[in-house]
């Protein structure tokens, strides 16, 4: 693991993997932004460090930079990547734009899919509300999204299913948004989903959070004429976690 870059990092977030050329998974716990917004203080970003917007990077004291070569919404949890070095992070870079870059996420959601397995595509307008982003279908970004049901249960009277998501674009939201579209919408999500659920919920299971994971990333990168690759798994199973939420007030309500 490189030496001193976990006291940069935010609280609950811990390096899950790291390469000999100096590619960094990280484990980001929800509600911890993948870098500041602008002019914001950085304290609720994935390092406490400032951010460089142009170069995608952050600057830590005494270690140099640190390049954020994906994005996770801050509701989201899970593995992202980062580089030590300009090399590494172009070269990752280039394999995530030649598609070389595999990502497995899994969702609670409320509903049954119509297909146990499905590919979800069309197209994503970007819409700004004040500083936010919004997705909308449209005319704009082909997104798609691979779906496969991996279980489903009775709970707060609906049926809710786990889902896992495989998205083969990497659009703003588009999982989200590919949920939400196909009747869908991810628990706990209050920008897509279905706000009077997510309120009984909530109320019910004093839950907070949106419940999408990042829990796989794979990927085929060249560095020096070389051939790498690259795994990373979660430290959190998120399907036995979310199996036993589910299980235990099954249990506590029948």
């Amino acid at each position: 693991m490189p030496h001193g870059l976990q006291k940069f990092l935010h609280e609950n977030t811990a390096i899950v993997k790291c390469d000999e050329n100096g590619l960094v998974a990280v484990e980001k716990p929800c509600g911890v932004l993948s870098h500041p917004n602008a002019g914001n203080d950085p304290s609720d970003a994935l390092f406490r460090c400032p951010y460089d917007f142009d170069e995608q990077a952050y600057t830590c004291k005494g270690f140099g930079k640190v390049y954020l070569l994906n994005r996770l919404d801050a509701p989201v949890s899970g593995v992202i990547l980062v580089g030590l070095n300009p090399k590494v992070a172009e070269a990752v870079k280039i394999a995530f734009e030649s598609k070389k870059v595999f990502k497995q996420y899994v969702a609670l959601v409320k509903g049954y899919p119509r297909y146990k397995n499905a590919v979800w595509r069309s197209r994503l307008d970007k819409n700004f509300i004040g500083k936010s982003i919004k997705m909308s279908p449209g005319s704009g970004f082909f997104a798609e999204t691979k779906c496969f049901l991996v279980e489903s249960f009775r709970l707060c009277g609906v049926t809710l299913s786990i889902l896992n998501l495989f998205p083969v674009t990497g659009r703003t939201h588009q999982l989200r948004v590919h949920c939400s579209q196909h009747a869908l919408p991810i628990v706990g999500d209050e920008t897509y989903g279905d706000a009077k659920f997510n309120a009984v919920f909530k109320k019910n299971y004093e839950s907070y959070r949106l419940f999408l994971h990042s829990e796989k990333i794979s990927l085929t990168y060249v560095l020096g004429r070389k051939i790498f690759t690259f795994h990373a798994h979660s430290s959190i199973n998120f399907v036995e976690l979310l199996k036993n939420f589910i299980g235990n007030h099954i249990r506590s309500s029948s």
